[in-house]
């Protein structure tokens, strides 16, 4: 049995009447509306990608399975072939007994998986971008350097406009879209090296400012970026003097501060401090404007879902987070983030990020309990306990009235990416320490030969069957 809500969803995938996904608050409580105007909470995994039925150990069962021509020579699947087909029924049966109705975040947007029954999936904007998973201070500079991202310029325009036509603009009319969503973790916290040996390295300016600041303050004067600095320096400088004083630099006119690309010394920490939080915020509403701006062009009613903001991080900055909440709500519908973490910890998170937007959150990226130690499928004591965590996570989860949404970081319990490949290239250092820490495999609920582990998704079902009636009956905002 699935629950009245998720009877919705699994019915509005084949439902004639247009419509799309939009968002409602009803008493006081959050949801997702279906596009025949029902409400609905949004629960999926991620990382449905071909990647795990190609490691060593599945193979034969691969080849078995879905016939020689499933796989094409890039290591994706021959999307519209019947092997797909079967594949993408065989993800779509599990995503139904276990009362999942969202593809996610990194999931191939393939026509198979979406033609197969599941009634929602997130459409990813991914654009090329420098920064990865929680980079610190040092790692984000030499990325920034090495790539400047200049949001001023018209490239930058033309590159997420180009994403949008390619992406938003087929899929405008498409009632099982949930939203689009850009980026993990953009940069709007940074934590400093955990090495001081490293963050000594650093030079004044390098320590005080914001890396993106750094970097696009640094750019030649014809730079969009560089002029946007300097526009904003004149407002809060009653001269180039004044300004330059701050950075240590000797100049009299802006045009001469204009053409420093240079910065080392800081003169007035605290002052540069401030200018570059006041320049980071205008390089996020450039960042979020531009992408609105773009997908509204080719499609005016489904939802902004933004960033997965990395909570894991960003929670430690509360400051520097609630300023970016206050700015970032002008052009979202919710609040994504990613955060493995169990619910007590949570909680107070989820609590902030809602009184300072006042927009409903989605854990777009979750797990309670991440980077599962490596356990054989029948280690039913391993799973059941974990399955009662979940179950347990997911039911408090959704207790909260702003929270319409629980993507779990993983459907395959499948062998990691990286591991495969240090494996296949013999580096042995990398895959000791994947072997050493018992993380060479995915969170996921389903085996690497697609058996569902029933002693962790029973529990998680029918947590999940329950959680309409929790949400309802959540009665309001904290």
């Amino acid at each position: 049995m699935i629950s009245a809500v998720l009877l919705t969803g699994w019915g509005t995938c084949c439902a004639a009447s247009p419509g799309f996904v939009t968002l409602e608050k009803d008493a006081g409580v959050w949801w997702f509306k279906s596009p025949d105007g029902k409400p609905f909470l949004s629960i999926g995994a991620n990382h449905v990608e071909p990647t795990y039925w190609q490691s060593p150990n599945n193979e034969k069962f691969v080849s078995e399975t879905y016939g020689p021509d499933f796989l094409l020579p890039d290591g994706n699947i021959r999307d519209g072939s019947p092997s797909a087909a079967k594949w993408a029924e065989h993800i779509a049966t599990n995503f139904k007994n276990w009362g999942f109705n969202t593809f996610g975040f990194h999931n191939p947007p393939y026509t198979s998986l979406h033609s197969a029954g599941v009634p929602y999936y997130v459409v990813q904007l991914d654009i090329p971008t420098p920064w990865g998973w929680n980079m610190s201070r040092s790692e984000l500079l030499r990325a920034l350097k090495k790539r400047p991202v200049d949001v001023f310029s018209d490239e930058f325009a033309a590159i997420v406009e180009a994403n949008a036509l390619e992406q938003v603009k087929p899929r405008a009319n498409d009632p099982q879209v949930l939203g689009y969503a850009y980026t993990d973790g953009p940069p709007w916290t940074v934590d400093d090296d955990k090495d001081p040996a490293v963050h000594e390295k650093l030079n004044t300016a390098e320590k005080v400012l914001h890396p993106w600041v750094l970097v696009l303050m640094s750019q030649p004067a014809s730079a969009k970026g560089k002029q946007a600095w300097i526009a904003m320096m004149k407002e809060r400088y009653p001269s180039a003097e004044k300004a330059g004083a701050v950075y240590g630099v000797n100049t009299l006119t802006w045009d001469a501060l204009a053409a420093t690309t240079t910065w080392t010394t800081i003169s007035d920490p605290a002052k540069a401090a401030d200018d570059s939080q006041a320049f980071l915020e205008k390089i996020m509403r450039q960042w979020y404007a531009v992408r609105k701006n773009a997908i509204r062009k080719y499609d005016a009613n489904h939802l902004i879902l933004g960033d997965k903001l990395n909570m894991n991080r960003d929670r430690k900055h509360p400051g520097e987070l609630a300023r970016s909440l206050h700015l970032m709500k002008d052009y979202v519908d919710v609040i994504n983030i990613q955060y493995y973490a169990p619910f007590d910890e949570q909680k107070d998170t989820l609590d902030f990020l809602y009184k300072e937007s006042q927009l409903p959150v989605l854990n777009g990226d979750t797990a309670c309990s991440p980077l599962w130690e490596d356990n054989p499928v029948t280690n039913t004591e391993f799973y059941g306990k974990l399955g009662q965590t979940y179950a347990d996570h997911v039911t408090r989860l959704f207790g909260l009235p702003y929270f319409v949404g629980w993507h779990h970081c993983g459907y395959m319990r499948g062998l990691r990416q990286p591991y495969i490949e240090a494996v296949k290239r013999g580096d042995k250092k990398t895959v000791e320490f994947y072997e050493k820490s018992k993380h060479t495999y995915r969170e996921g609920f389903v085996s690497e030969f697609e058996e569902p582990i029933d002693a962790l998704v029973k529990p998680l079902g029918l947590a999940i069957q329950n959680c309409e009636k929790v949400h309802r009956e959540s009665g309001g905002a904290p």
